[in-house]
């Protein structure tokens, strides 16, 4: 009678370990692109927080090329990109969402003085014919500018605007590199740095850094509202059409929700209507 007794125990205490774990949080993860991967996190932990049926996680970047792979070959129910799908990506299947439009502003260290730059200054410093802020207004100092590659969601949006910059070839000086936190680790590093992202990228930084007027207009989400400021990126998600699980499902309600829009907006992203 013990052993009945003993054995009912056990599989009782089976029993609701299995029904812990069908409790537990199903997992999102949401690969893709460096543009919103700050602002993105932020949208996660304050949806963790609030419920414990499904856990979000953002990992490091891989890019958009990053996020289309992901979603294309199913290792991925939900994915992250600097800008909305192509005709042709639509075609294969896939869904866009726009989370919002968030301003690429020209920042500089933490030691830099200035508060604008003109669009002409920026190309001759790019071009390295101006080299020491001194030359901009500035305390005396060597500019250290950093760039991106061509095919970067920030580069392209300033091309849009700043036609120069389609063609620029960089001065010896200016460092390029390909990827966020490289951008953000070398503004942190170098106080006299100037370099260019997204605005809610740019909470990713350990050091201040300032945020330059483009030919005295703000880079603010209000100016890029009204139409004033013309350089910006658009952020959003993507899935396979139809597609979408229950976790993936939740989290597109809360980033539609009022919270989701006010943190957009805390990081500098004009959020997308409806």
């Amino acid at each position: 009678m013990l052993l009945l007794s003993r054995a009912f125990h056990v599989a009782g205490v089976l029993a609701l370990l299995i029904g812990c774990q069908s409790a537990m949080s199903d997992e999102l993860v949401i690969p893709g692109s460096g543009n919103p991967e700050t602002v993105l996190r932020a949208l996660a932990d304050a949806y963790n927080k609030q419920q414990t049926q499904h856990h979000v996680l953002v990992p490091s970047s891989t890019g958009t090329a990053g996020a289309l792979r992901d979603i294309e070959a199913g290792t991925a129910v939900l994915a992250r990109v600097g800008r909305p799908l192509k005709g042709d990506e639509l075609a294969r299947g896939l869904t866009y969402i726009p989370l919002g439009r968030d301003p690429v502003t020209f920042v500089g260290g933490a030691g830099v003085k200035v508060k604008k730059l003109t669009s002409a200054q920026l190309v001759d410093i790019y071009t390295g014919k101006t080299t020491n802020w001194q030359d901009v207004g500035g305390k005396p100092g060597p500019i250290r500018a950093i760039g991106r590659e061509s095919t970067d969601a920030s580069r392209q949006a300033i091309n849009r605007s700043l036609k120069p910059f389609e063609t620029i070839v960089f001065g010896k000086d200016v460092k390029v590199v390909h990827l966020d936190p490289n951008m953000i680790e070398l503004l942190d590093r170098f106080p006299t740095s100037l370099g260019f992202l997204n605005r809610s990228a740019l909470a990713a930084c350990k050091t201040r850094v300032v945020f330059l007027a483009l030919d005295d207009v703000e880079s603010t989400p209000q100016n890029v509202g009204l139409g004033r400021y013309a350089l910006w990126v658009e952020l959003g998600l993507i899935h396979k059409t139809g597609k979408l699980s229950p976790a993936a499902t939740g989290f597109l309600e809360f980033v539609r929700s009022s919270e989701g829009i006010r943190l957009l907006r805390d990081h500098g992203v004009l959020a997308a209507a409806g």
